[in-house]
């Protein structure tokens, strides 16, 4: 991947300089997102509609669109040169990485019961983010991203990483209970009845982020 890497981008400086671009223009898509969605529902789930193209079964969008963000880093962790893998906080960081698209590539999709089948737009458009993302973030932590060798240590590294995995806890024991709303063979829309719903959303959210 090196090969194809140093015909895309004459230099690291370049590439390094389309990384940042990239990260301003997701935090740019993240509030044009935000600001639609208070007029418009996400076409997913319960608001799933054939408006944004034909039907893609939930199980298979979920696996084939997040795989991305796993088999792309891979790629780059072990097909390049990786110049800063070697470094403590920079393996901690991707592990988490890994350790979150893991599990929602390679194991949530075949964990579903029932659900909806996905809008094509939404499928796509998920695709597409998850090689951007993911090219973004592992490419910028295995070969540009440089730390002090003691930020493992200090408060700050310590309080992310142990908010990362409180997170990662929430949203994998969130997705649980939701998942489990639907007996065997079930595959209609279903909410909680003892008004649990909205504490539990919230905590999925905030897992998540």
């Amino acid at each position: 991947m090196d090969a194809l890497l140093s015909r895309l981008f004459s230099s690291e400086e370049e590439e390094l300089y389309f990384l940042d671009c990239l990260a301003y223009l997701m935090v740019f898509m993240a509030a044009c997102t935000f600001v639609t969605l208070l007029f418009e529902n996400v076409p997913y789930g319960r608001y799933a509609t054939s408006k944004y193209g034909f039907p893609v079964n939930v199980r298979f969008a979920w696996f084939i669109q997040e795989l991305p963000a796993f088999l792309l880093p891979f790629c780059l962790v072990v097909w390049t040169s990786s110049a800063k893998t070697s470094l403590l906080p920079n393996q901690l960081l991707i592990a988490m990485y890994f350790c979150h698209y893991v599990q929602r590539s390679c194991i949530y999709p075949f964990l579903i019961r029932g659900g909806k089948p996905t809008p094509f737009a939404s499928f796509a458009l998920a695709f597409v983010f998850c090689i951007y993302n993911g090219y973004m973030q592992i490419r910028y932590l295995s070969h540009y991203a440089e730390y002090p060798a003691d930020w493992v240590t200090r408060p700050c590294f310590i309080a992310g990483s142990v908010l990362w995995f409180v997170g990662w806890l929430v949203n994998v024991h969130s997705d649980h209970i939701l998942r489990n709303l639907r007996k065997p063979g079930e595959t209609g829309y279903k909410i909680p009845t003892d008004g649990t719903l909205l504490s539990l959303k919230i905590t999925q959210k905030v897992g998540k982020r």
